[in-house]
């Protein structure tokens, strides 16, 4: 009797999955009404220019622009700021770190 629901059981949720897929997967073969502003030579002459530029990707590499934060303060003044944050046990340290209540 109990092989007889579990196969029921099976059967029955192998067809009902059939719903999951009634539109079809998305093959990327769809065809999607786009019209271009810019024509196919003007297309290739910024893919050669990106290109000579650096920023087409090779593999997994990405080319990621520099940025320096500037938080106007000289490395004395952190240094300075991260002592006494040591000194006032604001650093938190593993997994639990103290909090600070203000008083």
């Amino acid at each position: 009797m109990n092989a007889a629901k579990s196969i029921a059981l099976s059967l029955t949720l192998a067809l009902g999955t059939g719903a999951a897929f009634a539109q079809g997967p998305i093959e990327g073969n769809e065809v999607f009404n786009f019209q271009s502003t810019l024509s196919r030579a003007e297309v290739q002459a910024e893919a050669v220019q990106a290109n000579r530029a650096g920023l087409v990707a090779r593999g997994e590499v990405f080319p990621v622009e520099d940025k320096v934060a500037d938080s106007g303060l000289s490395r004395a003044q952190v240094r300075a700021e991260a002592a006494q944050a040591e000194r006032l046990g604001l650093i938190a340290r593993g997994e639990i770190g103290t909090v600070s209540t203000g008083a």
